[in-house]
């Protein structure tokens, strides 16, 4: 008997994602939903497998359905059925959904820390506090699909112009629409070919009068 529980006290842990104590915590999981996600993502092939879901986590068949179905319920997992070498057909369990979801997470926070850094750069540059409005205003461009390259462009344009206001920010912005610029690099590039062409038709206009002059 000690040499089994010997044995079993020496098996390999699982592995708990740090992810999933966000998840659980964001989510209001139960013990029993966690540590039967704790199980299916300690799976090469994750399956409702009763047996020995409750052989590796001492939770009654009772506790595993209720866990499993609620997970189900709130899309975190899924079932999906999947065709083995051997031709028969297999129910196993999607976790893809908890990658999404952190994902989306991380995305989200980026997008946050993105516009903060951006309303930092507006107050930098306008050497005050904005007001509520302006960070509506400006939080209107981002959903509206300028980028933030974008609209920091559009500001040190308008500051080059000596203007401080959105309005010229957001005039500017609008301008750029219209031209399809998306970027700085479209901006960089129209710049470029407004400058040669200007000093081409320089240079054609001296040509032009050179041959005048030459009558």
């Amino acid at each position: 008997m000690n040499e089994v529980v010997f044995k079993t006290l020496k098996e390999k842990d699982f592995i708990v994602k740090n992810f999933l104590f966000k998840v659980a915590i964001d989510l209001k999981l139960t013990l029993q939903e966690t540590i039967l996600l704790i199980y299916f993502m300690n799976q090469e092939v994750p399956t409702l497998n009763i047996e020995n879901i409750t052989l590796n986590t001492y939770l009654s068949e009772e506790e595993i359905m209720e866990a499993f179905t609620k997970l189900i319920s709130i899309n975190l997992i899924t079932m999906d059925v999947v065709k083995k070498e051997d031709g028969t057909r297999e129910e196993v369990i999607s976790l893809d959904n908890i990658i999404r979801y952190v994902t989306t997470d991380i995305t989200k926070k980026h997008t946050q820390v993105e516009k903060e850094n951006l309303f930092d750069v507006f107050e930098r540059e306008f050497g005050r506090p904005l007001s509520t409005m302006e960070f509506e205003i400006i939080n209107e461009w981002l959903n509206s699909g300028y980028t933030k390259e974008l609209i920091i462009e559009a500001l040190r344009e308008s500051i080059y112009n000596g203007y401080r206001s959105l309005k010229s920010i957001s005039s500017q912005l609008q301008f750029w629409r219209e031209k399809g610029y998306k970027n700085k690099a479209d901006i960089t590039k129209n710049l470029k070919q407004e400058a040669e062409s200007s000093i081409l038709s320089e240079l054609y206009d001296i040509g032009y009068n050179w041959l005048e002059d030459e009558q």
